[in-house]
């Protein structure tokens, strides 16, 4: 376990992920410098535009809560570069960590501390970075019919789209979590209370006054079961 863990947190693995992130947000540095002399260029004065900044720091913090956590997750396991880069360019918090623990367990190991090896943390690497890749080419030749299939329904019957959208977000989640579900007691238990305390958080946000505790329902089931699973473990292990 050492000298994996030693590779996965090689320095020039992770400088070359600095690299990369540096270069990031250059880019988005130099569209911002851009767009704020737009902005100025049309009228809009620094106020404004000083509130437009802080408006969207707050819209993002919250979406990034999840993303933290995923990525506290998977440090432990596949080091530091890997889930800083997948989750800080192109990746998806979601995505990652289920790509990244099937194609774990696609060879023969379980997604832990204790049981990744080289060959598994390759095989995450791949399933990560052409999981994300591949959309790319498929959106150019599938989204045209998927858009005209969809138009065909809203006509017909809007909620079909939100039915099979639903459908197929379920379908993924529930063959995650049976396959976690199936390693032991403890994953079990923390799935179900999740699931428990996801849907006690959207009831919570049917309030009128609390639509706002909805942005906060996934990384608060997220961070609910990191410490759940801390506290029954020690005990069911």
């Amino acid at each position: 376990m050492g000298n994996y863990t030693s590779m996965v947190n090689d320095p020039s693995l992770t400088f070359f992920v600095a690299v990369i992130l540096i270069l990031v947000t250059a880019v988005c540095v130099l569209f911002m410098k851009k767009g704020w002399t737009e902005a100025k260029r049309l009228g809009v004065t620094d106020s404004e535009l000083k509130k437009i900044v802080a408006n969207c720091i707050g819209i993002s913090l919250v979406p990034s809560i999840p993303i933290v956590l995923s990525v506290i997750v998977m440090v432990p396991v596949l080091g530091v570069g890997l889930p800083w880069l997948r989750t800080s360019v192109i990746g998806s918090a979601n995505n990652e960590l289920i790509a990244a623990t099937m194609a774990a367990e696609a060879t023969g190991v379980e997604f832990t501390t204790t049981s990744m090896t080289a060959e598994a943390w390759i095989n995450a690497a791949w399933a990560m970075t052409l999981g994300c890749s591949i959309a790319l080419p498929i959106v150019l030749v599938v989204l045209k019919p998927v858009c005209q299939t969809y138009d065909v329904f809203r006509k017909k019957d809007s909620r079909w789209i939100s039915i099979f959208s639903l459908c197929a977000l379920v379908t993924v989640i529930a063959a995650f979590a049976v396959n976690s579900g199936k390693k032991g007691g403890v994953p079990a238990i923390v799935i179900i209370a999740c699931f428990i305390f996801s849907y006690l958080c959207n009831i919570i946000a049917k309030n009128e006054k609390l639509k706002w505790f909805k942005d906060y329902a996934f990384p608060l089931t997220i961070l609910f079961g990191l410490i759940l699973s801390m506290i029954i473990t020690p005990v069911l292990s």
